[in-house]
């Protein structure tokens, strides 16, 4: 019989078992899950049954209603389901388990019982179930144990002296070393595959990094020279090393969700592989490095209903390297655990019990099942055969829209700032302005990260730098007296100035009328729009390069007088929260595609919004509603969406310059308003500007190195 036609994918037949279930008072998922849990698949028993053809048709009552049916996958439980063990994880050559198991204590251990009311020890077991052996032991809580590929060693992660490191031990149980001794807080270690590094996922607990979250980092093997990969964002976890040693794939929370990326073995060139906002995580490559195998609660409820213990189930998917041909290889396998007698007290939560594990032979794959009763939890194999995934059903994804986030990279970084970039009309280069050489001057650089190139070298500050529409002429701003850099920012007396693409034949277009935005130019290349400060307010001016004039065509915020910044309270200015700050900060406003439309940021409102009005300055009308502060406007190249920062992710409302601000890129509909965030970082991104194709946005980050220090990245979008 075809396994396909066959499966528990085969809606008619599953319709009739539902029926007669529920007939019995009992469900097909209670059903399946008493099979799967209970089912001892021995080699011989399945090959009769397959030979047989016993399919839905041959039903069991042994103590409750099983039933045998041909599955792409059997379970087979490896230790007995009387204590919690979970987190398993194959030897390289698959002969054997290492894995954590849980033991209650008494609340006479009152010391222990304020840390958690379990012990946890690692424990060793044979893949066939035989031969269990304790690995470690005390009153300590050892856990996320994997072996090193040469399978001498178990990494894993304890609390043994108070915080949670990482350590080492050898199968025989001797060599107990730490390899991590900080304050932060380490886990989910794992061996590169040349066995010289270890990945592992951080949460910093010092007050210098504060509001960061879990971040992928990499360390020598015996803990020496750690490095960050990644930036944190919402979470960044359990990090896996693809078998060639160049991919590194890890689950992460920065765009609300749960989505899997991959970056490179030097934290960059982000690749998201998964989309939706469900959990998704604890990836794992099979042995060849062709498969990915992962957690994912896709199939049963979105992120929002996380903690509903009966809707919960999370089941194991399969997909290509590449993300693509995602395949569910299990269902209803495992219910959700979250309950408080599971709960460990960090780091240990409920996702914990999923890790998965593959065998060498790439047909099986190790994880924590457990009872509905959640008396106790088995270490189970789950076992399919070759051809198993190439007949299961390919996820039908809908169509993604065009602006759906695929990937990250940093462009440019180091101990300096970057800012305001700007896309060629070919899209090959961009440039920014940079302090880099202790001066602010304009610099050049491929969008492929290559051939960086100064342009400007001038005594003063060149910033803003905005490229024509033909690409032959660069507007950007300039000011002699660098000090202005560091004052208020009614106090900057910016100029207007054009020069060539090169850096050569640099002129002043604007005199006496200070400039506090990037310009904008227009479409035709015949006009430049910029933000000025005149005895009518803030507005926005229009200069002709044919006449060399300039005109104002809008006032577009309402200005708090030096007195009233005074007597306001500090209560009423964190309320107001939308006045321009200090420093670099420059106002965004960019023209559509056509020319007859322009975007900008204002307060007319009473709160920091993105508007939209035509040319002229006549029919303005808001585009964003919120309490939050929008910022750095600019339209996509077909008009039709505007990306902006702002914060919505976080409790502090400062401007993007302020040291906790959480600002991250956001895309609006200019015809419905409907907002949809690109970034959830816990670091500020902001200042967006769309590649001319639209596949990308260049932006400005503090995620690099420190978080001390902005540089431009890149948002590869669909």
């Amino acid at each position: 019989m075809n396994r396909k036609k066959i499966g528990f994918f085969a809606e008619p037949v599953l319709s009739k078992m539902t029926r007669f279930f529920a007939s019995l008072r009992m469900t097909v998922s209670e059903g399946l899950r008493m099979t799967l849990l209970t089912l001892h698949c021995h080699s011989e028993r399945t090959k009769r049954l397959k030979n047989l053809g016993l399919v839905f048709s041959c039903f069991l009552f042994l103590g409750g209603l099983t039933f045998a049916q041909e599955l792409p996958y059997t379970v087979r439980n490896i230790t007995d389901g009387g204590q919690i063990d979970f987190h398993p994880d194959f030897r390289p050559d698959g002969k054997e388990l290492v894995f954590a198991s849980r033991s209650e204590i008494s609340k006479d251990d009152k010391e222990f019982w304020n840390i958690s009311p379990y012990y946890v020890n690692l424990w060793l077991i044979d893949s066939d179930g035989n031969n269990r052996r304790q690995l470690t032991n005390g009153k300590v809580i050892d856990c996320y144990p994997s072996f090193t590929p040469d399978g001498e060693k178990v990494l894993f992660v304890s609390n043994r002296g108070g915080k949670w490191d990482v350590w080492s031990i050898k199968r025989d149980g001797s060599a107990l070393i730490r390899l991590t001794d900080n304050q932060d807080k380490d886990y989910s270690p794992r061996a590169t595959p040349d066995g010289k590094h270890i990945l592992f996922f951080s949460t910093p607990t010092s007050s210098e990094a504060g509001y960061i979250t879990e971040s992928v980092w990499i360390m020598d093997m015996d803990g020496k020279n750690a490095k960050r990969l990644t930036s944190g964002g919402k979470g960044d976890w359990y990090p896996s090393m693809h078998p060639d040693g160049k991919e590194i794939i890890f689950a992460s929370m920065r765009l609300i969700g749960g989505s899997l990326w991959t970056i490179d073995r030097e934290g960059k060139d982000y690749k998201r592989l998964t989309y939706g906002k469900v959990l998704e995580f604890f990836p794992n490559w099979s042995h060849d490095g062709t498969k990915i195998a992962y957690v994912s609660r896709r199939e049963h409820a979105s992120f929002d209903s996380v903690g509903d213990t009966e809707k919960d189930p999370l089941e194991i998917w399969i997909m290509d390297r590449d993300g693509s041909n995602k395949r569910q290889l299990t269902k209803n396998i495992s219910g959700g655990i979250w309950d408080s007698r599971f709960n460990l007290r960090k780091p240990i939560d409920f996702i914990s019990y999923y890790h998965t594990s593959w065998h060498p032979d790439g047909t099986k794959i190790a994880l924590t099942t457990w009872e509905k009763d959640q008396k106790g939890s088995y270490i189970s194999i789950i076992e399919f055969d070759r051809d198993t995934l190439k007949n299961l059903p390919v996820l039908n994804e809908a169509p993604l829209p065009q602006y759906t986030l695929l990937g990250e990279r940093e462009l440019t970084g180091g101990e300096w700032e970057d800012f305001g970039p700007s896309f060629s009309p070919d899209g090959n280069n961009i440039i920014f302005s940079s302090n880099r050489t202790g001066n602010w001057d304009i610099w050049n650089i491929g969008a492929d990260a290559e051939g960086l190139k100064q342009i400007t070298n001038d005594p003063g500050d060149e910033l803003a730098p905005v490229f024509s529409p033909d690409g032959k002429e660069i507007a950007f701003l300039r000011e002699k007296n660098s000090e202005n850099l560091q004052s208020s920012i009614f106090n900057i007396q910016y100029s207007l100035w054009i020069m060539n693409s090169d850096g050569s034949g640099a002129r002043q277009v604007t005199k006496g009328i200070p400039v506090l935005s990037y310009p904008a130019w227009k479409s035709d290349g015949k006009e430049i729009a910029f933000v000025s400060k005149g005895d009518e307010g803030i507005g926005i001016w229009v200069y002709n390069i044919h006449q060399q004039k300039s005109k104002k065509v809008a006032t577009i915020w309402n200005e708090i007088s030096e007195s009233q910044r005074v007597k306001e309270s500090e209560n009423q200015r964190a309320k107001r929260k939308y006045y321009p700050f200090n420093g670099l900060f420059l106002y965004r406003i960019d023209y559509n595609n056509k020319g007859d439309k322009i975007t900008f940021e204002s307060n007319l409102s009473g709160n920091v919004e993105i508007w939209v009005m035509n040319s002229d300055g006549s029919n303005m009308s808001k585009v964003t509603r919120g309490n939050e502060p929008h910022w750095n406007p600019v339209f996509s190249p077909d008009g039709k969406m505007i990306a902006y920062a702002t914060e919505k992710f976080a409790s502090n409302l400062g401007p993007p310059f302020w040291p906790n601000s959480n600002y991250n890129i956001w895309l609006a509909d200019v015809a419905t308003g409907k907002e949809e965030a690109l970034t959830a970082e816990e670091q500020t991104d902001w200042n967006p500007v769309f590649s001319p194709d639209g596949k990308k946005i260049a932006y400005v980050t503090n995620r690099s190195g420190d978080f001390k220090h902005n540089s431009i990245w890149l948002l590869y979008l669909k």
